[in-house]
């Protein structure tokens, strides 16, 4: 943040307004500037300051609830409450801040609330009573917002990205092997469906979860959001009775993967559940809402999974269930658009009912004539699951610009992969202004938005990954990945817990018999 360049924008607004755009101003900054401890003083994914306003007045407003009856949020007394500090020099003075859950000292802002950890969190409690509504506030802290909010001095990681499941969504060359294996195949087909590069139109509750899970990780995210309200059951958890019941299952659950994402990539997982106590045996801390107050229930939890089989049963030689050691074969794919298909020089354009943005081509032109597919939603990009697309029309728009210019990019450059095409984008929108710039390089495009919406907002990155991803029509290579030995060791490390638990269960036998 540059003082010199405020006063050069001060200058350009009149004088009963400055305060105004001061108080903006200095929100902003407050947010990026607590936003930058996350990952370092504090190590952590999130953090919820002591009276925020976390409710809204509806599902459809972004407004928050009036206070009372919203109770204004409050850190348990815990390990998990942590003091910031955030100086603020010259704008100190023009944050909004309440006195009873804040102080200035000088020009330093103090500000106590709830840190939610790097690994994994589980939000935890009855039916009504704020689990969602405190991950919706974690999954909005990516952004900025605006004094007034109700949230405006709590902060996420900018990388966290939420997860759920969207049946139908369209899926390619995906691998989702570390979730999905052994599909089965309908009578007389030979050929096996190989789950290390999925493809799909119409996916299902758990594979579409799969991908968006692994799709996350290939985008670099470093934290993983989950509500078990819009998540496939048969993803997120599979308790002993039923794998008891059913051996030959092809999922394996979220819930047996965390621990061994976070041990393995760093990746943390905030995860919302009020109905599988299984989720007690992997946590790293466990946050409780019992009548939207919050409490520290991690020890709680851990004599709750003492008291059961935790740590004792084994999964198919693989570790122990719920903890299992993360497999490089289910890394994802490091992919990259092909570069014969029709969606070069396309038009972005809305579609009617809202969350969905279309590319299309002009008459004539390549993608108006038939492509060898029978998708009616052809070049469709159906984002209305994508919960952190808090834009409305104006970032969605965005986010189907951004798309189009990464095909444009590709062809030019056809050896980068999605993560170095998001990072040319992101280079491109800081270099020339934003989304201003990007439209000066679609001029029909900016026709439409000047038309429609008058203009556009920039998306995350990750949001036009998930924009790109599900583009209908869209085909991905792989990047073929450098093998550095590890593989090999991994292997080799897997058959000797095989070798080992075959021994362990040879001489329980052999004690049996000689018993």
């Amino acid at each position: 943040f540059k003082e010199d360049f405020l006063m050069e924008i001060l200058g350009q607004v009149s004088d009963h307004a400055i305060n105004g755009v001061l108080q903006y101003v200095a929100t902003a900054v407050f947010q990026e500037r607590l936003r930058g401890q996350l990952s370092t003083t504090l190590e952590a994914v999130a953090f919820v300051a002591d009276g925020s306003i976390l409710p809204r007045r509806s599902g459809a407003s972004s407004m928050p609830m009036a206070s009372p009856p919203a109770l204004p949020f409050k850190a348990p007394e815990s390990r998990m409450k942590k003091q910031v500090a955030v100086n603020m020099g010259m704008l100190c003075e023009y944050l909004q801040l309440d006195e009873s859950v804040s102080s200035v000292d000088d020009t330093t802002v103090h500000l106590a609330g709830l840190v939610i950890p790097h690994g994994v969190t589980l939000i935890v409690g009855g039916g009504y009573h704020g689990k969602s509504t405190l991950l919706r506030c974690i999954a909005s802290g990516v952004y900025d917002k605006i004094p007034g909010d109700g949230r405006e001095f709590s902060v996420t990681v900018r990388d966290a990205v939420a997860v759920r499941a969207e049946d139908g969504r369209y899926v390619n060359n995906c691998n989702v092997s570390a979730f999905i294996s052994n599909l089965p195949t309908p009578p007389g087909v030979d050929k096996t469906i190989d789950t290390s590069k999925f493809c799909t139109r119409e996916a299902s509750g758990s594979t579409s979860q799969a991908s968006n899970v692994s799709e996350a990780m290939e985008m670099g995210a470093s934290a993983m959001l989950v509500d078990e309200d819009v998540s496939a059951a048969n993803f997120m958890a599979r308790d002993g009775r039923m794998r008891s019941l059913v051996m030959d299952e092809s999922i394996t659950p979220l819930l047996y993967r965390v621990n061994g994402i976070y041990d393995s990539l760093g990746i943390s997982t905030v995860v919302v559940v009020g109905g599988v106590g299984d989720w007690l045996d992997v946590p790293h801390q466990v946050v409780k809402l019992d009548k939207y107050l919050v409490y520290d229930a991690t020890a709680k939890a851990q004599s709750v999974s003492r008291q059961f089989s935790h740590g004792h049963v084994q999964y198919a030689g693989r570790g122990v269930v719920h903890r299992l050691n993360w497999d490089k074969k289910g890394m994802p794919n490091q992919r990259k658009p092909v570069t014969d298909h029709p969606f070069h020089n396309a038009r972005v354009s809305l579609m009617d009912g809202g969350g969905r943005v279309c590319l299309t081509g002009e008459e004539g032109s390549e993608m108006s004539v038939d492509y060898d597919n029978d998708d009616e939603d052809f070049g469709v990009i159906d984002m209305t699951r994508c919960e952190q697309l808090f834009g409305r029309s104006e970032q969605l728009y965005g986010a189907g610009l951004c798309v189009a210019w990464i095909i444009g990019h590709s062809k030019s450059h056809p050896g980068l992969g999605l993560r170095a095409l998001l990072d040319a984008l992101d280079s491109e929108l800081d270099r020339s202004g934003g989304m201003k710039g990007l439209l000066a390089s679609l001029p029909e495009s900016k026709e439409d938005v000047l038309e429609s919406l008058g203009y556009a907002s920039r998306p995350r990155r990750y949001e036009v990954a998930m924009a790109l991803t599900r583009m209908r029509g869209i085909c991905f290579d792989e990047i073929p990945n450098v093998d550095d030995g590890s593989e090999e060791e991994a292997a080799r490390k897997a058959e000797e817990r095989k070798a080992a638990l075959a021994e362990l269960w040879a001489n329980r036998r052999k004690k049996a018999r000689e018993g």
